[in-house]
Formats: C-alpha cells, structure tokens, sequence
C-alpha cells in the first residue's frame, strides 16, 4: 500500500500527555513481537510508511510522533528534552500494555533508545527492551557533524529563520541530508513541509533543535548505556549521510563491544525512506536471529 499523509492520520489514533495530544499508529497482532519505531527530527513516524506495511505483516507495531512534530500538538514554549520524549514513549507503551518491545531509532530516535536503556540498566522501567536497532543519529557526540543551519538554529537566531521558513528552504535543506543519487521528489518534500506546518509546528523547531545539542550533555551516561546494555543491537548506517554517516559507524565499531554494524553505500541520513527494501531485509534478518538465540 502507498501511504500518503493523509491516509497516514486516518489510520492512527492519539493518547494525552500532560494534557497534550500525542498521535500515534498501530498494528496489532496478539501472538507476535513488538516493534516500537521512534522517529526524528523534523519529521514523523510517517519517516516508516516505506516499511510499515510488511513490518505489520510480521509483528505488532507502534510507531508515535514525538510531542511537537508530525500530527501531536506543538505546544510553543515546551521543555523540550530527551527526558521527557522517553518519556512519551513510556506513556504510549503503558496505554497500549505492551509490556516486551524491540526498539527502532532514527536520528533523534537514538538518543531516546539510549535514553530507554539507561533506565533499563537501572531497573527504572515497568517493560523489558528485548533489543535495538539505530539508524543514522547522533549516538557520540564527539564525531557529530551538525550543520550550519542547526548551529543556526539552536543560537538565538533561530527564531528568524523559523519565521520566514519557506518551503524552498525547507527543501533545500531537507535534500541535502539524502545522497545525491536518492533525492526526495517534490511531493514527499511538500507532505513534509505540510505537517510541519501543521499546528504552527514551524515555531516549535527551535526548542527541538536544542535539545539535541543539550542531550549532548548527558554523553558519558547514554554512551555508558550503549556499552552497558546486555541487549542485541545493531546499527543501521546510510554512509554518505553528512551528520552521522560513516564516520558515526566508525566510532560505533571503537567503542560499542562486539558491534554489528550494516553500512549502506549510496544512502544519506534518511534510511528508512532512501533505502527501505534494504533496511526492511536487515531488521527482518537480525530480529529472527535475536528471537532465535
């Protein structure tokens, strides 16, 4: 099935957090394993709609838009943090009783997952992360490359640029993180642009942006869960991705123990969307083999 962002909302429903409305999609499926995929920034869980229909033909699959992006409410002048996005997806898990989770991030999402392992470690989660798969985020701070404009945006400037944010910046901006050989068209860049528009989600980019920088002060810690965490886990790695591309992969294979790691050659920041035939095959691969070890 082909989704498009509209049929994306009708299929999904919502949940309340702090008196905010969290969008959220669904699949149900009793006797088979649970996926939880978080998204990033500044983006959606539509970022799966690629993989989404042959993930639900194999597993129960969650998948939220993280309070201030997609279709959730954007409240303006919110404590944005990788705290409480954690904590929305403790939330979600919670309603939906789902109490055994694989996780599956992507770009901000890996911060969130390393959050989620953290508490694990400490024994301060009421479910069980049985493993987890990163895609293409800032998991060490030290070899980040973040852009210009989100030097820009997370200065006190930001607030010019989300002001007069047209979509040909949006585009322009958004095409640069895809390889040169897999650009967006022109309609996936303007859904894009249509439900971060959506709600006035324009001026919510801002305190978002920064939030990743200030997770990066609680490096040591989220590395700490990655090197610590007894689960399986596996980085999925678009190599010519200017943020977190190959030279991310190297520094996952210096310090995480054992990695197993699968580079993609011809692929950006965008994983899920640029590669997804391959990136569904490597989440179907390594998930059998941790159900089967």
């Amino acid at each position: 099935m082909h989704h498009t962002l509209q049929s994306w909302k009708e299929d999904g429903s919502y949940i309340d957090f702090k008196n905010y409305k969290i969008f959220y999609k669904f699949s149900s499926k009793s006797d088979a394993q649970t996926i939880l995929l978080i998204h990033g920034y500044p983006t959606s869980s539509f970022d799966w709609s690629k993989i989404w229909d042959q993930l639900s033909d194999k597993y129960q699959v969650v998948a939220i838009d993280l309070l201030g992006l997609g279709f959730s409410d954007k409240p303006n002048k919110y404590n944005y943090c990788v705290q409480d996005h954690a904590d929305q997806c403790i939330q979600l898990l919670s309603y939906l009783n789902l109490d055994h989770v694989h996780l599956i991030g992507h770009d901000m999402g890996v911060g969130i997952i390393q959050e989620l392992l953290d508490r694990q470690l400490k024994k301060n989660l009421f479910f069980n992360i049985q493993s987890a798969i990163f895609m293409n985020g800032s998991l060490f701070a030290e070899v980040y490359r973040p852009r210009l404009i989100q030097k820009i945006m997370a200065s006190s400037l930001g607030h010019l640029i989300t002001s007069f944010l047209s979509f040909d910046m949006f585009a322009n901006s958004m095409k640069n993180m895809f390889d040169q050989n897999n650009q967006p068209s022109n309609f996936e860049l303007e859904q894009w642009y249509q439900q971060l528009k959506i709600k006035n989600g324009e001026k919510c980019l801002v305190r978002l942006n920064r939030s990743i920088f200030d997770r990066f002060k609680h490096r040591d810690r989220l590395v700490n869960a990655l090197i610590q965490s007894p689960i399986p886990m596996l980085l999925i790695n678009g190599k010519t991705d200017p943020n977190s591309g190959q030279h991310m992969a190297q520094r996952y294979k210096e310090i995480i123990p054992d990695p197993q790691i699968i580079e993609i050659d011809n692929c950006g920041h965008w994983t899920p969307w640029e590669k997804p035939l391959i990136v569904l095959n490597e989440i179907e691969n390594f998930l059998t083999l941790t159900m089967h070890s």
